[in-house]
């Protein structure tokens, strides 16, 4: 039976413990407003992009030959995987690793690359046989907007070089505070833009574009790959803030019930001891009497 030295320095430590996770979930909360802020402006950003874009393919009849769009025979596909930096957030990495491989075991007869963003996945595929043709182990949490563009632009000039046929990315789909989901989504080839949104109607007024309309197009693509790839990226992050949040909270309630578990069991032995004291003093005083 420990003695009430034993359970005093155990709820000192629990109560040590639960310190640490009241900190780390404030963090995590602060990191997780900054991480949503973020995701708002790229998705407002990537919105009015697909309207651009939307709206000048009425004005083109015929198709676009663009080098990013229309697919061709995938020999070799790219798979960008973005998890987090750290752990203490639950399943969350475990999910995504997960997912990942199991990508990295369909169709044998096409060769798998991994271009991995997030130090978690770095730290567990680095020790493995699989191919690694990018990684960015601190990009995740740091929202530069120069650092997402330049690895979303290394990973397109991989596509376009004819290194890999096909870009896919493994992200964490941000849907609220407690929930979120894996989601895999084909990058490159780009297949359509702004499915389901509708162009603006015309105007009566004569447009003049300089340069073309069709050069703006062309330009404008490049640039929605890269809204969509810091979307994901950005997503992620804050389904990791979100996910961490969460599982220090949990942690902190645990911690609170160990400490009630061991204050009562701390309580319980002091009364047991002082019961036990005042037996052997009353056993001591009639001995005496007698």
């Amino acid at each position: 039976m420990p003695t009430l030295k034993d359970i005093r320095k155990k709820i000192q430590g629990v109560r040590s413990t639960q310190q640490i996770t009241k900190a780390m979930k404030m963090m995590a909360t602060v990191k997780l407003r900054r991480a949503m802020d973020a995701h708002l402006s790229t998705h407002l950003y990537l919105e009015k992009l697909e309207q651009m874009v939307v709206d000048l393919r009425t004005i083109l009849p015929e198709k676009i030959d663009h080098p990013l769009m229309g697919g061709r025979p995938v020999k070799t596909r790219g798979i960008v995987l973005v998890t987090g930096e750290r752990g203490l957030c639950g399943s969350f990495n475990h999910d995504l690793i997960k997912t990942c491989l199991r990508l990295l075991q369909e169709d044998p007869t096409i060769e798998k690359k991994l271009i991995l963003i997030g130090r978690k996945g770095y730290d567990h595929f680095r020790r493995q046989a699989h191919a690694i043709i990018g990684s960015h182990p601190d990009l995740v949490g740091k929202y530069s907007q120069k650092a997402l563009t330049a690895a979303a632009r290394n990973a397109i000039t991989l596509y376009t070089t004819g290194l890999i046929d096909e870009l896919v990315i493994v992200y964490t789909h941000f849907v609220s505070t407690l929930e979120r989901r894996i989601e895999t989504r084909i990058l490159l080839p780009v297949s359509e833009i702004g499915t389901g949104r509708q162009a603006r109607p015309p105007t009566t007024h004569s447009i003049q574009f300089d340069p073309s309309a069709e050069a703006i197009l062309t330009a404008l693509i490049p640039r929605y790959i890269e809204g969509l790839f810091m979307k994901a990226v950005l997503e992620s992050s804050a389904s990791e803030q979100a996910a961490r949040m969460v599982a220090m909270d949990a942690a902190t309630d645990r911690a609170q019930e160990m400490i009630d578990d061991w204050s009562m069991k701390f309580n319980r032995t002091r009364q047991a001891v002082i019961t036990k004291e005042l037996s052997e003093v009353i056993a001591g005083a009639d001995a005496l009497a007698d």
